[in-house]
């Protein structure tokens, strides 16, 4: 009987390491950092973007993204967000300087310590992507169409 708990500990001990990181590129350094700094986290997804690594995780049912260099450091953190939880700077300066207009993928974007917003401001077949400032500040970073 003994053998049997100390077989199936080590099959448990073994899974849960395996699928602990599912990608064995990713360095496990990161992996750590990435557990201590979102350890409430779950359902992470790991993938290398060049010389990023990525995370797609969720807290409280809310999807994130998370991009660390080589080093082990957090780089960025990026969530969708709606519309209505934009700073209502940021949505009194998209009501004066593009009415009409209709916003889409909204993307909160937190990297060097500072906040920002990327939206997508749709209006008579353009499509903007826009960069807001907490503060309501808004430039275009490319045209789409």
């Amino acid at each position: 009987m003994k053998k049997i708990f100390v077989a199936l500990f080590a099959f448990l001990t073994i899974g849960v390491a395996l699928f602990a990181n599912e990608d064995p590129t990713i360095d496990p350094r990161i992996v750590s950092a990435f557990q201590k700094e979102f350890s409430f986290a779950k359902d992470a997804r790991w993938e290398m973007k060049g010389d990023f690594a990525q995370v797609r995780f969720s807290i409280n049912d809310q999807g994130f993204v998370a991009w660390y260099n080589a080093n082990a450091e957090l780089v960025s953190t990026a969530r969708n967000i709606l519309y209505m939880q934009l700073p209502l700077s940021v949505i009194r300066s998209l009501e004066n300087g593009y009415d009409d207009a209709s916003f889409s993928n909204i993307i909160e974007v937190t990297r060097d310590n500072e906040t920002f917003y990327q939206i997508e401001a749709e209006k008579k077949n353009k499509t903007l992507l826009l960069k807001a400032s907490p503060g309501g500040s808004i430039s275009v970073i490319k045209k789409i169409k």
